[in-house]
């Protein structure tokens, strides 16, 4: 690790997806640091790579069709480990135990023919190697915990016999149930009523707080950002384009990017005016890119945007972004002084 502070460094990783119509290149090089006990925010358009590039942290996908390079570096209770080389076999002991991970779909996620709590119990019982009673119990305290009540019935309950946001508190239950130092939740409020979204994200903060968890949260609603990250990643067609703290991204945004997504986010305020939109569409991945995959939909390209990657830029306290503007401005800036 470069930073002893961190539980997870990435290394120009690249998640190479192998299909019909030819390799996705889902993942182009991306650098990302999550500090312990902080939450991180991953934000950006569907289709960026926001799922791809969490779920190799925990090499969800299938071996045979896919292909890392880079590197993974994560701050076991062991030592530091190196996940993009590490054998299945090894990682499969570090999943649900050290890092775990919240689906964002809990009803495809569960197994619809096995009783919720049981589902839970059973990867307590293959990780702590608790019996039958001991992992009943747990579950249990955890579900009062959660807020899944009368927890017994609960747990005896069937996933179809549950609401859209008790079973995503059972998904929450599942990826804590083994104390794990770092939690993934993809789209945790996605297909929930306002109401549930907002006492879920208080769970989550509750939680991580009290286990010291460090969190990564993938979304597409900047005011989930906004309510519970610490730091965020902006991410657009397999890379991150701007990372930074929270009040960096809001409150000084650098990469045009990220301010188009922000001026395309809903304001409270009626202005009467249609709201602002990002013109044009994400690219496809079945090529790696030779310039800026954004300045197709930028409105302040210019030739050299076209033609050249931008290199990622310290803005200063780990505010970074990738942008040929923001480094002609800073030349000139320089220049003036």
């Amino acid at each position: 690790m470069d930073n002893k502070n961190n539980i997870l460094e990435i290394k120009d990783l690249c998640v190479n997806l192998m299909t019909v119509r030819g390799i996705i290149y889902a993942v182009q090089g991306i650098n990302l640091n999550v500090k312990k006990g902080e939450i991180h925010g991953v934000v950006g358009e569907s289709g960026c790579g926001k799922s791809v590039s969490t779920k190799a942290i925990m090499k969800l996908h299938d071996d045979k069709k896919t292909e890392y390079t880079g590197e993974i570096h994560f701050a076991s209770k062991d030592g530091e480990k190196e996940i993009v080389e590490m054998p299945l076999k090894d990682m499969q002991k570090i999943r649900g135990d050290e890092i775990a991970m919240i689906f964002q779909d809990p009803m495809t996620a569960l197994n619809p023919i096995m009783k919720a709590g049981e589902q839970v119990a059973e990867q307590i019982r293959a990780k702590k190697g608790l019996s039958k009673a001991e992992a009943k119990e747990k579950v249990i305290k955890l579900f009062e915990k959660i807020g899944i009540q009368p927890a017994e019935k609960r747990y005896m309950q069937y996933p179809f016999e549950m609401s859209g946001g008790m079973l995503q508190r059972v998904m929450i239950a599942m990826a804590l149930s083994c104390e794990p130092k770092l939690l993934i939740a993809d789209e945790p409020t996605t297909a929930l009523d306002v109401t549930i979204q907002a006492q879920i994200l208080e769970l989550i903060k509750g939680l991580q707080k009290e286990f010291g968890t460090s969190v990564i949260i993938i979304t597409h609603d900047l005011g989930v950002i906004a309510e519970v990250c610490d730091s965020v990643s902006v991410m657009y067609a397999g890379k991150v384009v701007e990372n930074g703290s929270v009040l960096d991204i809001f409150d000084n945004p650098k990469h045009p990017y990220t301010k188009a997504l922000l001026e395309s986010n809903p304001k409270e305020e009626d202005s009467g005016t249609y709201m602002k939109t990002i013109q044009g569409a994400p690219p496809l991945l079945y090529e790696k890119f030779t310039g800026c995959p954004f300045a197709p939909r930028c409105e302040r390209k210019t030739n050299i945007c076209l033609s050249k990657l931008p290199h990622t830029i310290e803005l200063g306290n780990g505010h970074t972004a990738a942008c040929h503007c923001i480094l002609s401005e800073s030349k000139k800036i320089k220049e003036v002084s």
